[in-house]
């Protein structure tokens, strides 16, 4: 088990540092159409369904206090045909696709329609196969499907939370085309890209190719048309130079709105960032109770139970992707939320603390196992779930974050995987993991 860990690690650290500035770039363009008026349309083929849910809830609402909710729509969990879901794009629109291996050709085809609309598009696939047609491909280096999913997931998590940033720097979605003029102008370079170099002239910032003027450096002054840098020239030398290393230090001065270079280069660091967050609390999960929990998961199936998982918001798709997971491998498993119907009945009639309780009285059997997913441990329909559950003498886990919360204090819950952060997105990566590993221990149905 901890080679799996180790493995989900080496894959997450060859897709960041292969895709790292493909993903910021996303961001920004994401970003830009969202603030145009644009919505996110997600897709997800298969398995990806739930994640595109779990897209969805993230930016239509967020979990961060005072973030905008941001208009985004999952048809996939609904609407099958991909002709239809390319129905509901708008010309200003994004879509997201994600598939947990090669894109299937419904979702090459979803895509070639939302490019002819003139939409951005953005393409979160497993290895294998030629890459899709899209704006943004981002490729996770593996051939299993849940490491995929859990990239995945770290990836549109990034997404969401760099949007955010973007929003409170406006001057890096504004287009800037200082060489777009009839003559050639002069124009300092701040710093280095991988095109070339960001030269700035008047508070405006833009990125010129450099094949034509050799040896380029943070300082120089350079003669520019139409996004091409075609000669080094001289400067008074008496003339304030800016000082060069500020680029190297994002946000610890005051910059113009329209810096990009150093908004996003501050938002590839975090990304790395957040990357060895998720690393490090995968790292300290519990492998011998996730061993047990599996154990113990696995001799109530074979006893004919079933596995019943629930949550709220992220944690829903979390359950469903859990499920689905469980019936992949041949055992019988629902996730209580995808019974709509039932979940806003009971929710209008009786209360939504009541939601899974009130499911788990007429379904819930003692063979059975319901386990609950939580980012705060002490969601009142969950405590209320599992209090249901042991009731019936099910058998009762939970994974959670945070510190426990509510849950944690309950003596009689029979199996706690605690992922002790406090910063949802990650909590729910490393939640992932807890579960996949889980369903591997488990094994497949004989």
């Amino acid at each position: 088990m901890q080679q799996l860990v180790a493995e989900r690690e080496r894959v997450l650290e060859v897709f960041l540092e292969r895709e790292q500035q493909r993903i910021i770039l996303a961001c920004r363009d994401l970003a830009a159409t969202l603030k145009r008026g644009g919505t996110l349309l997600v897709h997800g083929s298969g398995s990806a369904a739930t994640d595109a849910a779990h897209v969805a809830v993230e930016f239509l609402h967020p979990v961060i206090v005072g973030k905008r909710a941001l208009p985004a729509l999952a048809p996939s969990n609904d609407i099958t045909r991909t002709s239809d879901v390319a129905a509901l794009l708008r010309p200003d629109d994004a879509l997201l696709v994600l598939a947990h291996g090669p894109a299937d050709r419904r979702t090459r085809a979803l895509l070639a329609s939302a490019a002819a609309r003139g939409n951005l598009t953005i393409a979160l696939v497993g290895d294998g196969g030629t890459a899709p047609d899209a704006d943004h491909v981002l490729a996770v280096p593996s051939a299993d499907p849940c490491i995929v999913q859990e990239v995945q997931e770290t990836t549109y998590h990034v997404l969401w939370e760099q949007v955010h940033v973007l929003f409170d720097h406006p001057g890096v979605l504004e287009e800037a085309c200082i060489t777009c003029g009839d003559v050639a102008v002069s124009a300092r370079v701040v710093a280095l890209t991988e095109r070339g170099a960001l030269i700035e002239r008047d508070g405006a910032r833009e990125e010129v190719a450099c094949e034509l003027v050799a040896g380029v450096t943070v300082g120089d002054v350079l003669l520019c048309h139409a996004g091409v840098a075609l000669d080094r020239i001289d400067e008074d030398p008496t003339a304030p130079v800016e000082d060069p290393t500020a680029f190297l230090y994002p946000f610890l001065h005051e910059q113009a709105a329209s810096d990009a270079g150093t908004v996003l280069e501050d938002l590839r660091a975090s990304t790395l960032a957040k990357a060895a967050d998720v690393i490090a609390l995968r790292r300290a999960i519990d492998l011998e109770a996730v061993r047990r929990c599996a154990a113990a998961v696995r001799v109530r199936l074979m006893d004919g139970g079933r596995l019943l998982t629930f949550g709220n918001g992220g944690s829903t798709t979390d359950a469903q992707d859990a499920a689905a997971d469980a019936r992949a491998a041949g055992w019988p498993a629902v996730a209580l939320t995808d019974d709509v119907s039932t979940i806003t009945a009971v929710a209008n009639d009786v209360g939504f603390e009541n939601v899974f309780s009130r499911q788990l009285i007429p379904l819930g059997r003692k063979a059975d196992v319901a386990l609950a997913i939580s980012t705060s441990g002490s969601s009142p329909n969950l405590v209320a779930g599992l209090e249901e559950a042991h009731r019936r003498g099910m058998l009762t886990c939970a994974i959670i974050g945070h510190d426990g919360g509510r849950i944690a204090a309950l003596p009689w819950v029979d199996h706690v995987l605690l992922v002790r952060s406090d910063y949802v997105p990650r909590i729910q990566e490393a939640q992932a993991t807890t579960y996949h590993l889980i369903i591997d221990a488990i094994g497949a149905r004989t």
